[in-house]
């Protein structure tokens, strides 16, 4: 990955967001992990990226050690708890009571909604971050899923992987 990404004008226009998400509890990328993210950026995506602690922030931080320009962060509420980076924030209105799982998951809904693929660096236990993998593959969506639990990738892009993968995981 080169040190300063900027996205070619002509290039932004065409590739999809990818909504980068994932568990609370990992708080520090793997090298395979900040590979993917570095390719991803080389190869022209804008990334959306959440605000919370865990993930988020490590994503955050890590694009932001890069100089990475093409980052959105989603928030609930009136500011975002981490920008790291200093990018454009979109807050996202909620209608759940502040605080709970229905409230920080209307920023993952739009997100996924927004994105053309995902990247979710899961725990094997949370419940947010497998809803956002349900979401992704819901619209279609092809999602790379980094199981921290044994630290490998498994690519959901077909209907056959992504029933292969529902069936054997299930959150905690």
């Amino acid at each position: 990955m080169t040190a300063v990404h900027t996205i070619a004008p002509d290039h932004r226009r065409h590739a999809q967001p990818i909504f980068v998400s994932g568990s609370l509890s990992i708080r520090q990328l793997p090298q395979v992990v900040k590979a993917r993210l570095g390719k991803i950026v080389d190869e022209g995506f804008p990334v959306l990226v959440g605000d919370a602690p865990g993930v988020d922030t490590a994503v955050q931080l890590y694009l932001s050690d890069w100089n990475v320009d093409e980052v959105t962060v989603f928030c609930n509420g009136s500011a975002p708890r981490n920008n790291i980076g200093g990018w454009p924030v979109r807050c996202v209105k909620a209608v759940a009571r502040p605080g709970t799982c229905d409230w920080y998951g209307a920023k993952d809904r739009e997100m996924s909604l927004l994105a053309g693929a995902g990247l979710v660096i899961w725990d094997g236990t949370s419940k947010g971050s497998f809803a956002n993998i349900r979401r992704l593959c819901d619209r279609g969506c092809p999602v790379t899923v980094y199981l921290q639990p044994t630290g490998r990738f498994v690519q959901l892009s077909t209907d056959a992987e992504r029933n292969a993968f529902f069936s054997g995981y299930l959150p905690g």
